[in-house]
């Protein structure tokens, strides 16, 4: 058994996202086929020999998602800042200040123009 497995290319994350969306997928009646098709490819992704197909594989699966989790983080990040902050915009040049929040009617200066400026935190 051990010599079976010493070659093998093992666990990974495409590997590990496949078998939990085959999992879901197995909950549901219509979908449940297409949740075997995704377990059974995970474990054959496990078990290959062929470490530099599946490496590749896992590349273009990152190269894929990585946007879609950065985008997640940002909309996290963001609305994680708008708790603790508050964003003005400069009426001289448009740009963008961030300001603690809760500290009542405060003077706030451009950094880019130096327009000074009144607003309620």
């Amino acid at each position: 058994m051990k010599r079976f497995f010493n070659y093998s290319y093992g666990i990974d994350k495409l590997s590990k996202h496949l078998y939990i969306i085959g999992l879901i997928l197995l909950m549901f009646r219509r979908s449940s086929t297409f949740g075997l098709v995704c377990i059974v490819y995970s474990t054959w992704r496990c078990l290959s020999k062929n470490t530099y197909k599946r490496h590749r594989e896992l590349q273009s699966y990152e190269n894929f998602i990585s946007p879609l989790t950065k985008k997640f983080t940002d909309f996290i990040n963001s609305i994680n800042q708008n708790r603790q902050y508050r964003i003005f915009k400069c009426p001289n040049c448009s740009q963008k200040m961030r300001v603690p929040r809760h500290k009542g009617k405060i003077t706030i200066t451009c950094k880019k123009c130096g327009t000074s400026f009144k607003a309620k935190s």
